[in-house]
Formats: C-alpha cells, structure tokens, sequence
C-alpha cells in the first residue's frame, strides 16, 4: 500500500456537494476509481443561482468566479498538486476554465489538463471572432494536455493547430447505476419512450413535440429541466396547448440512481433528438441497460455505434426520418430487443469503466513525463 505522501497528487474539478450535473458525477467515478495510485483532491464549485446560463457572461457568473479563483489558489497553496485536471466548456466557460488552469499553474500546480465536455465547442471556436480567437490561444499555453472524449475531438485539435499535446479518454458512467441495472430481470419493456436530458432547442425536445403530435401512438416520456431559462415552462405549455396526451413531462434536475434504473430498464426505446453534443453519458447509460436507442450522430456517437446494427441514427431536424425511426422499433420488438443487446455489447467491448481508468491513467503519465 502506497502512501500518500508517495502517490501523485491530483487536484480534480468541478464537484459539487451534491452530486448535481453530469460532470460532478464523472468526476466522482474518476475519484473512487484513482485511489490506489493517486491522491485526488476535490475542487468543489458550488453555487447557489444562475444553473440555467453558466456559460453565460453576467455579474452572477463573474462574481463566482472570483470566489472559486480564491478557492483554488488556497487549495493549490495547501496541497501543492502535480496535476490540475479541470473540464472545459464552450463560450464564456472557456476562458472562465482556461484562467483557472493559469492560476493553478502560476500558484505552483506542476502540470495542467484541460478536459473538454463541450459539445458545442467546434461551432463556439469556429465563429469566435479573431480577437478572442488570438486571446484564447494565448491562455491555452497554460495547459500541458487536452483531454477529449474521440478521435473526432482530437483530430478537432489537430487541424486547428492547437500546439497542446491531446489523448482521449471517453467519459465514464456510475459503476454503481451499470451493476443494478445489469442485475435487474426486466419480463418485458412498456411501450414508452425515454427522453433524458437538458429540455430544450439544442436537445431537440421540441422536435419529439412535434414528433407526437403527428403520432399519436408514439408514447412519450420526457424527464429533465430546462436548458435555457424558461424552457420547461414553454414544452409544459405546448403539450397542454396541443393536448399532447401521449407525452408525460417530468421535471428534474437529477434522477436518483434507483429511478434511473427503473425507468432505463422498463422503457421500450431511448430517444436522443440532440443538435450538439461532445459525447453524452446518457447514451452511454442506456446502452449499459440493453435498451434499444434512437440518436442523432452527434460527437462521438458515430464512432462507436453503427446504424442499424446497435442503434438507428437520424438526423437532427427531420421529424419524418424521426416518425419513421420510432415506426421501426414500434412495429419489430425482436428487432428492437436485438438492438439493445447489441448496444450493451458495444458498452461492455469499449466502454466499460476499467477501459475508461486504464486511459485516464495513461493521460496522466503521459503529461507528468
């Protein structure tokens, strides 16, 4: 048993008290699974208003800005780290992390990774004016490694000739979540389809709206919390104003690890509208439960699953393309069954968590030597 004055210390960020957001919870299952060689220490951000807009740039980001900047420097000051590892996001996000990374380095954190979960990213630096454009650049001399969640992230990098050294380690789910739901005998799935996730235009929710009010057999239900403020009141609105009975509309901002297993094993097919993404966890969660899945190729999606083997891939946008995909479940349940298994087994061959640690381990030598 190693010690831990002789394990590599790590400073790891963002937590969050309670768990909330998908990156507090990756960060936890990176946490628990380090402790054997490397001393993670937590950096906590919490806040308390403004959940809806944090990649916004107001006085109510800005001011808890200034408050984790304090909380850094006395935790970098304390426990001397030789890895900073932070997430990064798109727009005021970006800088917001790229000078935590600064400040970490310039208080005395040996080497800095940037982890991208951005999945807006590429269409944020693409339309970036040259001015913010040569600022960022400059700020991204601070970091030693960027870690991304695909090849099509890394070779993002690449073309853009950021100098930075880049790996990818793909996102990793609660091992905890994949146990029970392995173990759970499932007689037979409902007809219901799942929608999990931010409520919004950029998720696509108002296109399953859509979707719904030309099918009236296309059972719908739709879990999450507006992505932009406002959102879930306009969807609650729509599916009265439309008496969009086949849709059940359930607020919140975190399902408990026993309701997500719940409804991830007894719905008939996940469905996934999304316009942006890095590389979403929640497919990751329902190819761990052997559910059948209906996606837009966004990310890293399309390196991993093939169409029509382990999921049907639409197209952002076409509420035909999406009727049709729902039309094919709907009508061939060996089929569908067939195609949930198949996504399990893409989870179990690349996704696994052991994988998953073995690259982050390696992402963290990598950058130390």
């Amino acid at each position: 048993m190693i010690d831990n004055s002789q394990k590599v210390k790590v400073l790891l960020g963002p937590f969050k008290t309670d768990n909330h957001g998908s990156i507090s919870l990756l960060n936890t299952v990176f946490k628990n699974n380090l402790g054997n060689d490397y001393d993670v220490v937590p950096f906590y951000t919490n806040r308390e208003k403004g959940k809806t807009s944090l990649s916004q740039f107001n006085f109510n980001n800005i001011s808890y800005f200034f408050k984790q900047k304090i909380d850094l420097i006395k935790l970098v000051r304390n426990h001397k780290p030789d890895i900073f590892h932070f997430s990064m996001h798109s727009y005021w996000s970006m800088e917001k992390s790229l000078t935590m990374i600064a400040i970490a380095k310039l208080y005395g954190t040996k080497k800095t990774i940037a982890h991208l979960h951005g999945g807006s990213f590429e269409k944020f630096w693409n339309e970036m004016n040259p001015i913010r454009k040569s600022l960022a650049r400059q700020l991204f001399k601070n970091v030693d490694l960027i870690i991304v969640a695909s090849t099509y992230w890394k070779e993002f990098f690449q073309k853009n000739e950021f100098l930075n050294q880049v790996e990818i380690v793909n996102n990793p789910i609660n091992e905890e979540y994949v146990k029970q739901v392995g173990n759970e005998k499932v007689k037979k799935r409902n007809t219901d389809y799942l929608f999990i996730g931010s409520l919004g235009e950029r998720k696509g929710t108002f296109d399953l709206l859509k979707v719904a009010e030309m099918n009236k057999d296309f059972s719908l239900v739709i879990i999450g919390n507006s992505d932009k403020v406002g959102d879930y009141e306009k969807i609650s609105e729509i599916i009265e104003q439309k008496k969009l009975n086949n849709i059940k509309l359930i607020k919140s901002d975190r399902l408990t690890l026993s309701d997500k297993v719940k409804y991830f094993s007894q719905s008939g097919c996940f469905i996934f509208p999304s316009y942006t993404e890095n590389f979403p966890l929640v497919i990751i969660e329902a190819a761990a439960a052997s559910i059948p899945i209906i996606s837009t190729r966004v990310g890293a999606l399309p390196e991993f699953f093939s169409h029509e083997q382990n999921i049907l891939f639409v197209e952002a946008g076409d509420l035909n393309q999406i009727n049709s995909a729902i039309n094919q479940i709907s009508n061939n349940k060996i089929r569908a069954n067939e195609l949930g298994d198949n996504a399990r087994q893409v989870y179990e061959e690349k996704l696994a968590l052991p994988l998953i640690v073995k690259q982050l381990r390696n992402a963290y030598k990598i950058v130390l030597n």
